[in-house]
């Protein structure tokens, strides 16, 4: 109770016994401020529109809108720095309207929501390796008050 939810993939390795597989998780206090990365929100390539396996991570995120009705949010839109700065600003907005938009369908107020596309602006790895460009193409929520 007070921190945030916490969601990710990882693979466990193929094994023909027991094996027992250890993984620490930060979680975040619900405080102002507290940004977390939507890890399994996917879209196309290129595009805005949310394929149906986002709606589970998304459904998380509605669970915790409904538990606390006074939380405020901004999802935000994040991507690598292939292409242009004007192109990206234009996908990340998109992609994060597009998660304000399913919120809203499933009755959270949109005066609890707010959206924003940083493009390439806010990286949080490296985007000289695919790896770090994948952990850049991201949604993100902010609590912007509880």
């Amino acid at each position: 109770e007070g921190y945030l939810f916490h969601s990710e993939n990882f693979e466990i390795p193929a094994t023909t016994g027991y094996q027992e597989i250890i993984k620490d998780i930060k979680l975040y206090k619900m405080d102002v401020g507290a940004k977390i990365v939507l890890k399994n929100i996917f879209f196309d390539y290129a595009k805005a529109t949310l394929r149906s396996e986002s709606f589970a991570e998304l459904d998380r995120l509605l669970k915790l809108l409904n538990d606390f009705p006074t939380m405020r949010i901004e999802i935000s839109g994040h991507t690598d720095n292939q292409g242009s700065l004007t192109t990206n600003e234009k996908l990340s907005a998109a992609r994060a309207k597009a998660v304000v938009d399913y919120l809203i369908a499933k009755g959270i107020s949109a005066s609890r929501l707010e959206s924003a596309g940083y493009a390439f602006k806010q990286p949080i790895a490296s985007n000289d390796t695919e790896e770090g460009r994948q952990q850049n193409r991201r949604v993100e929520f902010k609590v912007l008050s509880k």
